[in-house]
């Protein structure tokens, strides 16, 4: 961030503070019984306090003796300075200058701790439910993604078929390879952003050399032309095996997107698609089959 901006939110953020304070200011007069009250004398008074804290907290702050509890001091000395404007502008008593004043510099600080928690309440909730949302979404675009792939049109009688189901081992050098070659080829007419997921950028394009690794979701086993249905053939590149593996041992994923560590989605051969998290992630969920990598599969990513 640079430096101006820096100060234009600093400034805008003082602001706020000083209307807020200011409101809670004239709800402290109301409160204490001062009549001679309103909101411009408030926001004066908290515009004065606050300058008057900030300046004797600067001070405090170059003593190394009281530096420590120099913020506390200032925020007790811009209560008194606002009890002080109180009662010199308002003709209200001391106790209730100091009361009114209190609860303009407290009440703010009892809000702001109220929404931190409500905040750290409702962030987490709300992630996760953006997260789960995420992971259902992709599990419907993967679902559709391998009924395109797998797609091969009839063969005139005596002729092979144009391309076979499921690429065999080499075919393909990488997940993003083989997706061009979906749409270069026509077999699936789509924008590569079609393979893009969750918190990963989208190549919002039809052009090949727009699609890098960074645009793909996913990864692909290849050589599956013979295994078994519940055998996996895509799933999300936050997962990164070696090879097949059979048992039911737990599986760690990448910190890295579409999903980090909080899930992954798996389309099986055979189209079904799911995704996968917490104490779920464990190689018999992933792999159903328990497919085991021979000499003629191999797992390709981005």
């Amino acid at each position: 961030m640079n430096p101006p901006l820096l100060i234009v939110s600093a400034i805008a953020i003082t602001l706020v503070w000083w209307l807020i304070t200011a409101g809670f200011l004239l709800l402290g007069s109301r409160i204490t019984g001062i009549r001679d009250r309103s909101f411009g004398r408030s926001l004066g008074i908290a515009v004065l306090s606050g300058i008057a804290s900030f300046i004797l907290g600067a001070g405090l702050g170059h003593l190394p003796v009281i530096a420590p509890a120099g913020g506390f001091i200032a925020f007790l000395f811009g209560i008194l300075a606002a009890s002080f404007f109180l009662k010199v502008w308002s003709q209200a008593t001391v106790g209730r200058a100091l009361g009114a004043a209190a609860l303009g510099y407290l009440l703010p600080l009892a809000l702001v701790a109220f929404l931190g928690m409500v905040a750290a309440i409702l962030i987490p909730a709300l992630s996760k439910g953006l997260s789960n949302a995420a992971l259902v979404s992709t599990v419907s675009n993967g679902a559709n993604l391998y009924k395109s792939a797998v797609s091969v049109p009839l063969a005139e009688p005596g002729q092979a078929p144009p391309w076979t189901a499921f690429p065999a081992k080499g075919r393909y050098r990488t997940s993003t390879e083989y997706f061009r070659d979906l749409v270069e080829s026509g077999r699936m007419a789509v924008s590569y952003e079609f393979f893009s997921e969750h918190d990963l950028p989208a190549a919002r394009s039809s052009r090949p050399e727009d699609f890098t690794a960074e645009n793909n979701a996913w990864r692909v086993v290849l050589g599956l032309e013979d295994a078994p249905e519940g055998t996996p053939f895509l799933f999300t590149r936050n997962y990164n095996p070696e090879t097949l593996e059979t048992g039911d041992h737990p599986i760690e994923l990448e910190d890295v997107p579409p999903f980090g560590k909080d899930g992954m989605v798996v389309i099986l051969k055979g189209g079904v698609a799911y995704y996968l998290k917490g104490d779920q992630l464990n190689n018999a969920n992933f792999n159903l089959a328990q497919t085991p990598s021979g000499p003629g599969i191999e797992i390709i990513g981005p």
